[in-house]
């Protein structure tokens, strides 16, 4: 019985450890590719995806977990009650990108997306709580990347963002619901021993 009990704290001990060390891991990379300090000057608002999506039978099937950058809210030159044309130039690049990853509910077949090349169209403001800036973007699948998806990305009360891609050009791989995650502030430090010169949520 006492080497059952002498098994079993080993066994905790080695989770726990492999827990604390994944935590550390996963705070110094979301410091150092969801924030680069590089583009803090660009006026970039960053956010992390956390997100639960759809199967095709419309049954929770994945866990969506990564993060995003993007220059739209902070470009000024962005008019919300016209069309932007087919043209990122005032963004010096894309002006919204996604790195993600997909693991099933029971933890298999994990895999990484990025959604990229994103070219705005037209924003809106419908009431002052929702910015809606719809376009094209490319995202990678397993065959390949896929482009020109037409993209609507919503923020909701400057803390929450939804990404929406055309499930009939990505064989609805991301499900009938948009990809939710959360508006960080850069200039806050988030709470707590771990990350506390870190974002966190905009209040």
């Amino acid at each position: 019985m006492r080497r059952l009990t002498n098994e079993h704290n080993m066994i905790f001990a080695f989770l726990a450890t492999i827990i604390v060390a994944t935590l550390l891991f996963t705070q110094q990379s979301y410091q150092a590719t969801a924030f680069p300090q590089q583009q803090q000057g660009r006026n970039q608002t960053f956010g992390i995806i956390s997100s639960v999506q759809n199967d095709a039978s419309g049954q929770p099937a994945w866990v969506v977990a990564g993060h995003w950058t993007s220059a739209l809210l902070g470009d000024n030159s962005v008019n919300a009650s016209q069309p932007t044309g087919n043209s990122t130039v005032p963004f010096g690049g894309s002006p919204f990108d996604t790195q993600i990853q997909m693991i099933r509910l029971n933890g298999t077949a994990g895999h990484t997306h990025t959604i990229t090349n994103f070219v705005l169209a037209n924003a809106s403001q419908p009431d002052n709580m929702t910015k809606i800036f719809n376009g094209t973007s490319t995202a990678s699948m397993m065959q390949g990347p896929v482009a020109d998806i037409p993209t609507s990305i919503r923020i909701m009360g400057d803390k929450v963002i939804s990404i929406w891609l055309d499930p009939s050009r990505i064989e609805n791989h991301y499900g009938n619901t948009p990809i939710y995650g959360l508006v960080m502030d850069t200039d806050k430090p988030r709470p707590g021993p771990i990350g506390s010169d870190g974002p966190q949520m905009r209040k």
